[in-house]
């Protein structure tokens, strides 16, 4: 590098977060430009009457030795002074036909479980569970940027990880909904459909049984809002900037080339290299222009599913919950009527209850949240007519929730501290993501055959990370793919990759 060059960054949530600690690791100039008043994006935390509501983690993919995930997030400082928490079940479920369902991370009590329940699904219980203990044993890397594999390196990734491979090939065509039809008892088979993102590849769900197995996707106590302190801490200590209520406006091309932001409509900031950790949409229609989208990302953003929006329920209640079995997932209950929520209709919710994690709540009360698909169009339209009708949809949904909850567990009406309901306007209007969106592309079986780029012929210095680039979305996409920004960028200023400052 004959001068340090200077990269902005649009967007500091994981991805944004990830490309600047790497980009200082490795000499450049970064400053990270953020719209929100605090870093994050939708791995947030907030504070409620003694409450810190985790509004993002479940699980951290990574969290232990054994994949280059761990290596990954120890880069990223977030390992050290982290305590994870390892559960013994996936996602429970009660009262699914008059039994409880539990899938569990112990893939032999999963066997047994199943087997129990239903032993005239012997067959396909054997192929499920063969194909978790095949995902868990693949060591597939992920140190390196997927444009800069070469030949070698996909050979011996092939290789070294047949099994896996071919277990990707079948499951990738099957979504969640679809195999679950491959069940005679109708027990497990809705216990496949009710679970988050049914439309979802098989792919997908084995990857993520397979690493709860491993013992390596525990939940690091104090959720997404002390995640992300550390993650900042990181970034700022290796002498990065962030810019916050910057709205990045425009991007500046000259030649071909990025050259610069602009910043709330008014300022102009030179760059050397953007990297967008933003929403994808707004990026590439408003930001830049269709003119440098190739044709595979337009068919993309035409078709391809993204996961829904959301209602995002929280509250505080004023007892213990000893009793439950904590989950990754957490609980899923059968309401005690249909809840339509915008143009959906649940007859199950799965709630989690914070009974492990004492760091969110005063001594003695749980934090309890849900994640309620819905539809953004219903939400802009109610929030369009005006704040009275907005608030009394959300009250309406926030009292049918609590009632679930009533019916379940019992003394839970005269325990309640406080409720609050984020809509799909509000994930909007804090992250920018397209039609409020949580997590970008859902993971599905058409998605599964696409990679979607990170850069564009015909548009140089620019580079696009996070969930918009990797359909399935979660932290370590988001992580990686910002890291792999970093390394590009190092591939095209002709010096070495370094992962750590030393």
């Amino acid at each position: 590098m004959k001068k340090k060059q200077n990269i902005a960054i649009i967007g500091a949530g994981i991805s944004g977060l990830s490309a600047g600690i790497f980009a200082r690791i490795n000499g450049f100039e970064a400053t990270i430009y953020e719209m929100g008043q605090k870093a994050g994006g939708v791995c947030s935390s907030w504070e409620r009457q003694g409450y810190y509501v985790n509004g993002s983690i479940h699980w951290l993919v990574g969290s232990a030795p054994g994949t280059d995930l761990y290596d990954l997030w120890h880069q990223l400082g977030v390992i050290e002074g982290n305590t994870f928490h390892n559960h013994n079940s996936f996602i429970e479920y009660k009262d699914l036909n008059g039994k409880e369902v539990h899938f569990y991370t112990d893939i032999q009590k999963l066997k047994k479980h199943f087997l129990e329940l239903s032993p005239e699904d012997e067959e396909i219980i054997a192929e499920f569970i063969n194909a978790i203990e095949t995902v868990a044993n693949n060591s597939f890397p992920l140190d390196k940027a997927f444009e800069l594999l070469n030949v070698w390196d996909w050979t011996k990734a092939l290789l070294s990880n047949l099994p896996f491979v071919m277990a990707m090939g079948k499951f990738n065509l099957i979504s969640i909904k679809d195999f679950a039809q491959k069940f005679t008892s109708d027990t497990l088979r809705k216990a496949f459909e009710h679970f988050w993102a049914a439309d979802m590849s098989m792919t997908f769900f084995l990857m993520q049984l397979a690493y709860a197995c491993k013992g390596t996707a525990g939940y690091p106590l104090g959720g997404s809002g002390k995640f992300i302190e550390k993650l900042e801490k990181r970034f700022l200590d290796l002498g990065g900037k962030i810019e916050f209520g910057k709205k990045v406006t425009k991007i500046f091309i000259e030649k071909n080339q990025a050259v610069g932001i602009e910043i709330n409509q008014n300022t102009k900031i030179r760059a050397d290299y953007i990297v967008s950790a933003a929403d994808g949409h707004t990026v590439l229609y408003e930001l830049l222009g269709k003119e440098y989208v190739d044709e595979k990302t337009q068919t993309a953003y035409q078709t391809l599913k993204t996961f829904p929006s959301l209602i995002y329920f929280s509250a505080g209640i004023d007892r213990s919950f000893e009793e439950i079995n904590p989950s990754i997932m957490g609980v899923n209950i059968p309401l005690t009527q249909s809840l339509k929520v915008g143009n959906y209709t649940h007859e199950r919710i799965t709630f989690q209850i914070y009974n492990f994690d004492p760091t969110l709540a005063p001594k003695g009360k749980t934090l309890i949240t849900a994640m309620v698909d819905t539809d953004y169009e219903f939400w802009k339209s109610l929030y369009e007519q005006g704040q009275e009708i907005y608030r009394k949809e959300r009250q309406r949904i926030s009292e049918a929730l609590i009632d679930a909850l009533q019916a379940q567990f019992g003394n839970i009406k005269n325990k309640v501290d406080f409720t609050d309901t984020a809509t799909p306007i509000t994930y909007k209007n804090w992250t920018g993501n397209h039609n409020g969106s949580y997590e970008g592309w859902l993971p599905t079986p058409e998605a599964a055959k696409l990679k979607l780029p990170t850069h564009f012929k015909g548009l140089n210095n620019f580079y696009m990370c996070g969930h918009w680039v990797t359909p399935g979305g979660g932290m370590p996409p988001a992580a990686y793919s910002g890291r792999d920004s970093i390394q590009l960028i190092c591939r095209n200023e002709k010096i070495h990759f370094n992962t750590s400052e030393l």
